[in-house]
């Protein structure tokens, strides 16, 4: 009986001396597909749904697009977040990106817990907030859209004046 209980004192003695290590956590990157089927996205087809970007910036963009094939916009976006720049800057930026028949193969969207995921453009963007977007040209930053600069309705724009 005592050699059983110097066992279990043992054994809860040594469980309790394990750490856990900390999760490492990289950034996912989605289709549009997949952001439409994502639970964490369920808002993101009806907000972008309810946008209409104006069909003159829409324009520059494909324009830009076009004639820059090296440009790419990256977007990093936290799903669960129900700020007004997740939920709404993010797919109304996205609504513009698909009315100016921009490749989806140049805009890249990464799905992160936080700012401190892991992410392929480390070296390069360093995240302060969520969601950040960047333009790219040639894998070095050109631009970017930011949050504070947001109204609810120029999403078009800030896109549009990122990628020039």
């Amino acid at each position: 009986m005592k050699l059983l209980s110097l066992v279990l004192a043992c054994v809860v003695g040594l469980s309790a001396c394990t750490t856990t290590e900390p999760v490492d956590t990289s950034a996912e990157m989605l289709t549009m597909d997949e952001l439409t089927k994502t639970p964490g996205y369920s808002w993101f087809v009806a907000e972008m749904e309810t946008y209409t970007p104006n069909a003159n910036v829409v324009s520059d963009i494909s324009t830009a697009m076009s004639s820059q094939p090296d440009r790419k916009v990256c977007i990093f976006v936290k799903p669960t977040c129900s700020c007004r720049g997740t939920q709404r800057l993010f797919p109304q930026v996205m609504k513009t990106l698909i009315k100016a028949n921009v490749d989806l193969n140049r805009v890249e969207v990464w799905s992160m817990r936080s700012q401190t995921d892991k992410h392929p453009y480390q070296p390069t963007i360093t995240l302060t907030d969520l969601p950040a977007i960047y333009v790219l040209d040639k894998g070095a930053i050109r631009s970017s859209v930011r949050d504070n600069d947001y109204t609810d309705t120029n999403a078009d724009s800030l896109i549009a004046n990122a990628l020039k």
